[in-house]
C-alpha cells in the first residue's frame, strides 16, 4: 500500500528598471510570467526560498520553451520578483531572445529536462526549505503522522517521497537524469541537504505542492524532537487512499492559490 522512500545510491541592492520580455504567444505567456513571479513572492515570504536562490518556471504556451525566473547581478531576490524578471528560455536553458539584463539560472536544466519527458507538467518549483534540508540531512522520514489536519500533505507522505542523495547543485544534464531516475513517476523529489524539486500541472499546482511538502517536513521535524511519534494507523491510511480524488490538484489547488495571492496582497 505504502510506497516507501527511494534513495539514490550515488550519492538593499541597487534597483534598476528592467524591460519586460517579449514572449511568444504574448497574452498567455505574459500571464504565466506573472504567475511565476507571484509564486516566487509567495514561497519566499513563506520561507521556502533563501535570498536569491531557487526558481520557479512555467511551460510556455507553445510547449517548446519555458518561462523561468532569471538570475543576474541586477536581481533583487525571490521575494521581490516581478514578471519582468522572468525570462523565456528553450528547454536546454538558453534564452530565446537576448533582451533584458537577467538570464536563465544554471539549474534551469532541472526544469528543461523534466519538461522534455513529462508533457503533463506545466509548472516546476525548485526550492530550498530549511525543513527539507534538516529532515533530509538527519534522515528523518516524512511520515503520515497526521490525518485530516492536512489531507494534501498526508497523501504525499502515504505515497512516499523519493530522496536523491547528492547535495550538489544540479548544473549538468547527467546529474538531472540521475535525480529523475530516483524521482521516477513522483511529482516530488527531495534533494538531500539541498532542497526539493516539485512538479505540477500548472504553476499554481506546483506552488501548493511545495507549500504542503514544507508543512509535512516541518511537522515531522518537530515530531522528531518529541520522541517516538507514530504514524497514523494503516487502517486510516487505507481508508483515506480509497477515497475519490487526488486531494492535491485541480480546483483545490486553485482555491489555495487564490488564498495565498490574497494573503500576499494584504501583507
Amino acid at each position: 500500500m505504502k510506497r516507501r522512500l527511494v534513495r539514490s545510491e550515488n550519492p538593499k541592492p541597487v534597483r534598476r528598471k528592467i524591460k519586460a520580455s517579449k514572449f511568444q504567444n504574448s497574452k498567455v505567456d505574459a500571464a504565466s510570467a506573472k504567475k511565476v513571479a507571484l509564486s516566487c513572492q509567495i514561497l519566499a515570504k513563506l520561507g521556502l526560498f533563501k535570498e536569491t536562490t531557487g526558481h520557479v518556471s512555467a511551460r510556455s504556451a507553445d510547449g517548446a520553451n519555458m518561462l523561468i525566473r532569471g538570475r543576474g547581478r541586477e536581481e533583487t531576490g525571490l521575494l521581490f520578483t516581478k514578471a519582468s524578471d522572468v525570462v523565456l528560455a528553450d528547454l536546454d536553458g538558453k534564452r530565446v531572445r537576448k533582451t533584458g539584463i537577467l538570464k536563465p539560472p544554471n539549474e534551469s536544466v532541472i526544469h528543461g529536462e523534466i519538461y522534455k519527458v513529462r508533457p503533463q507538467v506545466g509548472g516546476i518549483v525548485h526550492a530550498h526549505p530549511a525543513s527539507i534540508v534538516l529532515t533530509s540531512m538527519a534522515g528523518i522520514e516524512l511520515r503520515p503522522i497526521f490525518g485530516g489536519y492536512d489531507p494534501r500533505a498526508m497523501r504525499m507522505a502515504i505515497n512516499g517521497i523519493p530522496v536523491y542523495q547528492s547535495s550538489l547543485t544540479l548544473h549538468r544534464v547527467e546529474q538531472v537524469h540521475e535525480m529523475m531516475a530516483v524521482m521516477a513517476d513522483s511529482d516530488i523529489c527531495v534533494l538531500r541537504g539541498h532542497g526539493a524539486v516539485v512538479c505540477g500541472t500548472s504553476v499554481e499546482d506546483a506552488t501548493i505542492k511545495a507549500i504542503k511538502l514544507d508543512a509535512l517536513a516541518r511537522m515531522n521535524l518537530q515530531a522528531a524532537s518529541l520522541g517516538n511519534v507514530p504514524s497514523i494507523s494503516e487502517k486510516d491510511q487505507q481508508a483515506f487512499m480509497s477515497r475519490g480524488g487526488t486531494g492535491m490538484s485541480g480546483g483545490g489547488a486553485e482555491t489555495l492559490w487564490r488564498f495565498y495571492c490574497e494573503w500576499l496582497k494584504r501583507g
